[in-house]
């Protein structure tokens, strides 16, 4: 059986004995990785602290070929473990929802580069204490749009007419925003969106939007984005994800 090398960050794990873990990884060369830790809760292992949760690290592990099955792990180096993160629970919480938002929204080892360096990014800004709603709103933008389910937030999904107006309706069966004429009798619309809030997450998704410090949002209008982008993740998904609750 092959060894593999690859960057790693840690993005969730179970207990599988006394000694062992099912560890999730997403990774530079090969995406969602599980993989079977043995012997990693030992007393000595040298290991845990490489593979904390949420920490950069390189990966070795034996491929076992199939999806299906769990490859081994073999061992690992911290490059950087994000030690901030874990001071701060609104940090910690927005870490934990973009952790679990790849797991679910991603594919088993179908790889993306740019996933990568994106999840990278919300770890190391968090970790910098840039403000833990706008990184995740920045990340989440980026997923979707990675992923294939940036909905449609510039013009209407119905007749094509341009985002106007104070409250825009969002239907996330149709993947867009709906204009007052093509609304009505609509199912499941979210109402009265705000168009800024639209516009703010549109220029998150480019990916160009390097300085979040020069970004001000108010409660309120984090609030909305939270709102939406909850109830589009929830719809997208077909379920809630448990890390919503701490957002």
């Amino acid at each position: 059986m092959p060894y593999e090398r690859t960057d790693a960050i840690t993005i969730r794990y179970a207990e599988y004995s006394e000694t062992s873990r099912v560890m999730t990884f997403f990774t530079r060369g090969h995406g969602r990785l599980v993989v079977l830790a043995k012997g990693v809760k030992r007393k000595y292992s040298r290991a845990i602290g490489h593979v904390d949760l949420f920490s950069h690290c390189e990966l070795v592990f034996v491929s076992r070929g199939r999806r299906d099955r769990m490859h081994i792990f073999s061992e690992a180096a911290a490059q950087e473990t994000f030690p901030r993160i874990r001071r701060s629970l609104p940090s910690y919480y927005a870490a934990c929802h973009a952790a679990a938002l790849v797991e679910n929204m991603t594919a088993q080892e179908d790889p993306s580069e740019e996933l990568f360096e994106e999840l990278l990014l919300v770890m190391r800004r968090l970790n910098k204490g840039v403000d833990p709603a706008l990184a995740l709103f920045a990340f989440e933008a980026r997923l979707l749009a990675l992923c294939g389910f940036l909905p449609e937030l510039g013009r209407c999904v119905s007749c094509g007419k341009e985002r106007r107006g104070r409250g825009v309706a969002f239907s996330p069966a149709r993947g867009g925003i709906m204009c007052r004429e093509c609304a009505p009798g609509e199912p499941d619309l979210i109402e009265k969106v705000s168009p800024g809030a639209l516009g703010l997450l549109e220029r998150l998704a480019v990916g160009k939007t390097t300085r979040l410090d020069r970004i001000r949002l108010s409660p309120a209008a984090a609030k909305r984005i939270r709102r939406f982008l909850n109830q589009y993740e929830t719809y997208t998904l077909g379920k809630e994800l448990r890390t919503l609750r701490h957002l």
